[in-house]
Formats: C-alpha cells, sequence, structure tokens
C-alpha cells in the first residue's frame, strides 16, 4: 500500500499539471518526459518481479529527475534483488525528504537491514587458509632424470674401460715400439665414444639435479600458474641433453 501511494506521489509530480509552472513552461521538458516513462516502465517492471530491470528503469529515471521519491523506488528494487547495503544507503538518502509519519517506518526498515546483512555476515564460513605453494612439477622429473643420467654414464664408463682394456690386449710393446693389431683401432673408436658419452651423462645429471633441486625448494611467486617449467630429458649411447622451458 505504502509502495503505491509513494507512486501515485511520484506520479504527481512527474506528469504535468495545470498552474502557474505549466502556464510558465507550457509542457514538462524532454528530460522530465523520459524520466516518467522510465518511471512507468520501471513501476511495471517491478510489478511483474523483474527487479533488476526495474532498478535499471528507476537508477536511470533519478539521473534524469533527481526527484528523492524515486530513492524509495530504487530501495525496493535493490532489496528485492538482494543488493541490501545499497538497499540500506538509498532508504538513507532519501529519509531526509520523507514525510514526518512515514520517517519512523522508513528508519524501522533500515533497521530491520542492517540486522540482516550482520546476520548474513556471521553465517559466512571463514575464508580459507592460504594453502602452502605445490612445488613445480618439473622438479620430480628432472630429479628423477638426473638418477637416469647418472646411471647411464656410468654404464658408458664401464664400457669405456673395457674398450680400455681390448686396446691394451691388442697392443704390445717390439724393440721399444708401441704396435696393435687391427682390433684396436675398433677398440679406440669404442673407447672414445663411451668416454664421451659417460662425461656428457655426468655434466647432464648434475645440471638436471641442480635445477629439479632448486625448483622444488624455491617459493612459487604470487599468480604464478603450477608447472610454469617444463622439462624434458634424452640420452642416448654418446650423451645426454636436457630441455627446460618455462620463466624462472
Amino acid at each position: 500500500m505504502l509502495r503505491t501511494l509513494l507512486a501515485i506521489a511520484l506520479l504527481g509530480c512527474l506528469v504535468p499539471v495545470a498552474g502557474a509552472q505549466n502556464e510558465a513552461d507550457g509542457a514538462l521538458s524532454e528530460q522530465d518526459r523520459h524520466a516518467r516513462e522510465l518511471f512507468l516502465l520501471g513501476d511495471d517492471l517491478y510489478a511483474q518481479g523483474r527487479y533488476e530491470e526495474a532498478l535499471a528503469a528507476f537508477e536511470e529515471a533519478y539521473e534524469l529527475s533527481q526527484r528523492p521519491l524515486l530513492l524509495f523506488n530504487i530501495a525496493n528494487a535493490q532489496e528485492r534483488s538482494g543488493r541490501w547495503e545499497e538497499a540500506m544507503a538509498s532508504l538513507r538518502a532519501y529519509l531526509p525528504h520523507a514525510d514526518e509519519a512515514e520517517r519512523a517506518r522508513i528508519e524501522s526498515r533500515i533497521a530491520s537491514l542492517e540486522r540482516r546483512v550482520a546476520r548474513l555476515r556471521a553465517e559466512e564460513p571463514p575464508a580459507p587458509a592460504p594453502e602452502e605453494p605445490s612445488r613445480d612439477r618439473a622438479a620430480p622429473v628432472l630429479l628423477a632424470a638426473s638418477g637416469a643420467l647418472l646411471a647411464g654414464g656410468v654404464v658408458l664408463a664401464i664400457l669405456a674401460r673395457g674398450a680400455r682394456k681390448d686396446i691394451a690386449d691388442a697392443c704390445g710393446s717390439v724393440d721399444g715400439r708401441r704396435l696393435c693389431s687391427a682390433e684396436a683401432s675398433s677398440s679406440l673408436a669404442r673407447d672414445r665414444r663411451a668416454s664421451w658419452g659417460a662425461d656428457a651423462l655426468f655434466v647432464a645429471s648434475a645440471a638436471a639435479l641442480g635445477v629439479g633441486l632448486y625448483l622444488w625448494l624455491r617459493p612459487r611467486s604470487e599468480g604464478e600458474e603450477e608447472g610454469a617449467v617444463e622439462a624434458s630429458v634424452s640420452a642416448g649411447p654418446t650423451g645426454g641433453e636436457v630441455v627446460l622451458r618455462g620463466r624462472f
């Protein structure tokens, strides 16, 4: 009932009436006419339960006309939309313009909204504690790769040692000169390849271990996504390779 009476009162303010002002101006300004149309649209939308759309219409009408009565309609639509704090602010802005008999009801309504907001805040669950940053997924890959590369290096070192033994067996000294059979050249090439491969795998193993430990122990910066660093490892009979992609 109160909303209906206020709507009628507001229409009376927005609809042109006979009198000295109309005789001077002749008609409403285009801005007031548009504000009246927006108010009527908002009132119709409110009656249909389309509160968000009604709120938009009321707010635009208020921007055009600056009529305090529209603040009451805005508060109604805000409250129906669940915007209780905004509704309180609109009612407080309207309160100085309310009739003496109406102020007690407005103040009671503001107090009711305050209790509702306080109760809602009390029921809100506490914010979850920030989780400890998880380790970068590249770290365990690199640590595992370090072990694999080390094992590969040890295997190649053993092969190189065997090749050196074959070279010693295939070579001998005659009259102070070192002579080797044809098989020695093959063993020499095998020794060279295995030695180079072992050295490369040992270096790659140390690099993977160092980077893996760094990624495992470092705190991740705020906003950095998990898995921002990707690692790929490859190994072969003559060496190994560690490739990192990402930002450090």
